[in-house]
């Protein structure tokens, strides 16, 4: 868990917020893929979790980062 959206690297790292019962992630390209800045990626997190798009702002608001291993499919035959 971090402290804040503030600690979220986008692009490099991966998302997930919780809000009470409400929750929803990102893969770490999502951002990336999408030309999102964080703000943006924020409310469009909050949005997929059913939140309003500023929740993001909101006490309580938990944030979770995580990094992964993207594979690509390989050439098909």
């Amino acid at each position: 868990m971090i402290k804040g959206p503030d600690e979220f690297v986008v692009g490099k790292e991966g998302i997930l917020i919780r809000k009470g019962s409400a929750n929803a992630v990102f893969l770490p390209q999502v951002a990336t893929e999408q030309g999102w800045g964080r703000d943006e990626t924020l409310c469009h997190l909050c949005q997929k979790a059913g939140l309003s798009k500023n929740a993001w702002k909101d006490d309580g608001m938990e944030f979770y980062v995580f990094t992964a291993e993207v594979f690509g499919e390989g050439e098909k035959s």
